[in-house]
């Protein structure tokens, strides 16, 4: 695969082996990907893909399914595997951190341990610290300072009937972990990094992401 964006292809059958050109961005788009005997490869682990890929899967909600191989049918949206899928990425040396002070709903900062490998436009996940399991915030970064741990953010939107760039809601923090106190449990807001390099998105079309 060495063209920067594919047509929308309906079946993208693998017999053989299928590589993705490792020093350009691509984006491949397909209803189907199907792979039957052969290989599909983003990367090795030797060698990383370190661009950016996204593999977008097309198709709407009331498609008719099609048959890939004798009884094997699926709608669309879909990558079958039968055989060898691997893909290899770039590696974040920090997927998950710990707030090191409260965030309060509206705030536009975060403060988190230094010296990570964050960078403007990464994507954060702030899961609940509270008994409401909804109460998790979706944020990129606008700035982070390695020297502080302080991360300028920006809520990502939806949801649309919450107003301006601030945190949803309240997150607990503390420079101290609560271990000793809650027998080996740290119960300081985990901060998750959910930027990667290779995606795999379904297309939004018909209210029906996939």
């Amino acid at each position: 695969m060495d063209i920067p964006v594919s047509p929308k292809l309906r079946l993208v059958r693998v017999n053989g082996i299928l590589n993705f050109k490792t020093d350009i961005d691509i984006e491949f788009n397909a209803k189907h990907i199907f792979i039957r005997a052969g290989e599909l490869h983003i990367g090795s682990k030797a060698n990383p893909y370190l661009k950016n890929c996204k593999i977008i899967l097309s198709g709407e909600k009331d498609q008719k399914a099609i048959v890939y191989d004798n009884a094997i049918e699926a709608g669309n949206k879909l990558i079958a595997n039968l055989n060898v899928l691997e893909i290899h990425g770039k590696k974040r040396a920090q997927k998950m951190t710990r707030l090191l002070a409260p965030a309060l709903k509206g705030d536009t900062s975060i403060t988190v341990e230094k010296g990570l490998d964050f960078v403007t436009g990464d994507r954060l996940g702030l899961l609940p610290t509270s008994t409401q399991n909804v109460a998790s915030d979706d944020v990129t970064i606008v700035e982070y300072d390695a020297t502080t741990g302080v991360a300028k953010i920006d809520r990502v939107r939806p949801p649309a009937d919450k107003n301006g760039p601030g945190l949803s809601w309240y997150h607990w923090g503390d420079p101290v972990s609560t271990e000793k106190a809650y027998g080996n449990v740290d119960m300081r807001g985990e901060v998750v990094l959910l930027t990667r390099n290779i995606k795999i998105v379904g297309e939004d079309i018909e209210s029906w992401g996939g």
